[in-house]
């Protein structure tokens, strides 16, 4: 088998796995920190520690919108895909913004599984994005917002949440 379908086959197999996700805290206790210390080949994607491939749900970051989170698909230390998120359990709404697919990983399934993944995590919610979507995208919508509540249509945010 060439290197190549090795590599076809694995990534096919990451959107397969999509239910195994390493959902790292919001807010980290000491607990979580000790963790992080100890085992740092959960958290950083080291080519000599990192799995060969892996789906993390992170925090999109301490100085960055507050409450959205991160779905993100990794090969090795390499960034295949991810899409922010953010969830207003009041309303009953979820928005995904940004999805970005490494050049490398486009068209192997692993946004569809990606998207699929926070639907099943979150069920019962509504999907939207916040943005207008590119004419270019607009059969990636309508493909990946096939069955799902809300289609990824644009919504305006709620209150709730921050933009």
């Amino acid at each position: 088998m060439t290197e190549t379908e090795t590599s076809a086959r694995a990534v096919a197999q990451l959107a397969d796995e999509v239910h195994w996700v390493l959902k790292w805290p919001d807010n980290p206790t000491w607990r979580d920190r000790l963790r992080r210390w100890a085992f740092p080949e959960a958290y950083f994607f080291d080519r000599r520690a990192a799995p060969p491939k892996s789906w993390v749900d992170r925090p999109a970051g301490a100085f960055e919108r507050t409450g959205w989170r991160i779905r993100a698909a990794y090969v090795g230390c390499d960034l295949a895909f991810e899409v922010e998120y953010v969830i207003c359990e009041l309303c009953g709404t979820g928005w995904v913004e940004s999805p970005y697919t490494s050049h490398d990983y486009e068209r192997c399934g692993l946004a569809t599984a990606g998207l699929r993944s926070l639907c099943r995590a979150y069920l019962g919610v509504e999907w939207h994005t916040a943005g207008g979507h590119f004419r270019e995208a607009k059969q990636f919508w309508d493909s990946v917002g096939a069955n799902v509540p809300g289609a990824y249509t644009r919504q305006e945010m709620c209150g709730h949440v921050e933009a």
